[in-house]
Parts: structure tokens; C-alpha cells; sequence
């Protein structure tokens, strides 16, 4: 019974390693993609970038003012995100890193 219990612990600390990993990961690729943003940059190379993400993900929507890209991660439930809003002649007027 005890065996059992061992090799149950230690699966378990191992897969919260591999998540922690990942996670660090997607984080990283989050705070980079977001951190080669800067006003002024066009439309169609953010989106070159962000086409080139694995861990994480974003989404565009379309604003009577512009347009605002959101990119965040599944990994850490959304909660770590980068907005990044555009003027009509898709310029980047703001990155917004929280």
C-alpha cells in the first residue's frame, strides 16, 4: 500500500511539473510577442507574429474606434493577457500588458 501511495505522489508531483513548465512557456510567449509590440507597427505584422504562437492563443474583434487584439493563454486561464489596440489605418496606438 505504500509502494502505491509513492508512485501515486510522484506522479503527481511530476505532472504538476511538466503544467509548471508549460505554463512558464506560455507565459514567456505571451509577455515576448507582446513586449515586440510598439506603437505604430501595422496590423498584418502583429498578426505574422501571433500566427507563429503554440501555447497560447488571441482573438480580434472589431471596435467602432479600431481594432483590439487579445492574446492570452489557456495555461493560465486568460488571466494573463496582452491587448493590443489599433487606430482605422491599423497602426498601433497601445499595448496593454496585464
Amino acid at each position: 500500500m505504500l509502494k502505491l501511495k509513492f508512485i501515486a505522489a510522484a506522479i503527481s508531483i511530476l505532472g504538476l511539473l511538466v503544467f509548471a513548465f508549460f505554463a512558464n512557456e506560455a507565459r514567456k510567449e505571451v509577455y515576448y510577442l507582446c513586449g515586440n509590440v510598439s506603437k505604430g507597427t501595422a496590423y498584418s505584422s502583429v498578426i505574422r507574429q501571433l500566427d507563429t504562437v503554440n501555447l497560447s492563443e488571441y482573438k480580434v474583434e472589431n471596435l467602432p474606434q479600431g481594432i483590439r487584439v487579445s492574446h492570452s493563454s489557456v495555461l493560465h486561464f486568460h488571466l494573463l493577457s496582452c491587448d493590443i489596440e489599433f487606430n482605422p489605418q491599423e497602426k498601433v496606438v497601445s499595448v496593454l500588458y496585464g
